[in-house]
């Protein structure tokens, strides 16, 4: 049976769909900066005191994983300091916490199989997780009141943490057949 041959407009789509890791860092960029504003004014306006939804860290979490440790780091840096010049939050917050990230995720991507769901979401999760006690652990020392124990701060945390997987798991699930292939740089 044969298939019908793409068209240079299906082609130019493919080639344009937002999506992590595509094999151009350029590329890579101008999807991390969609993806920021996104994240950063779009979520916001749509959905009010809830909005502060994280589109980044799954998608960062799967170029940590995919992409070779220089890469990955300069990803990483790229991410922090688009998300701090957007946001009113202390220099080098979300740098440190996504290297912290990508560091992590680069020495012990060799030694799981990506294959498997269980990796990606445990990923995703601590990911999420790491930054939102890494901003709550500085927004307790700019602030005397500790945002831990405000119900809204946590009922935004637990969304927060639900989207990042629920999009990570979407994103990433090309990787999780049996026939794939390792996505893991050798």
């Amino acid at each position: 049976m044969l298939q019908k041959p793409i068209s240079r407009k299906e082609l130019f789509f493919q080639s344009w769909c937002p999506r992590p890791n595509t094999g151009l860092f350029w590329k890579d960029l101008i999807f991390l900066l969609f993806i920021v504003f996104l994240q950063t004014t779009v979520a916001p306006s749509l959905l009010g005191s809830l909005g502060h939804l994280d589109f980044l860290t799954p998608w960062l979490v799967i170029t940590f994983i995919r992409q070779r440790a220089p890469q990955a780091c300069l990803m990483a840096v790229a991410g922090g300091l688009l998300l701090e010049t957007r946001l009113a939050v202390p220099a080098g917050l979300y740098i440190c916490a996504y290297l912290i990230v990508c560091t992590l995720l680069v020495q012990v991507r060799p030694a799981l199989s990506w294959r498997y769901r269980t990796p990606w979401l445990f990923c995703y999760a601590a990911a999420t997780l790491w930054l939102i006690v890494f901003e709550g652990f500085v927004i307790h020392f700019l602030k005397s009141s500790s945002p831990l124990s405000q119900w809204e701060f946590l009922l935004q945390s637990i969304l927060r943490i639900l989207v990042a997987i629920s999009l990570g798991m979407a994103l990433s699930r090309k990787w999780m057949k049996l026939d794939a292939e390792e996505p893991v740089p050798q």
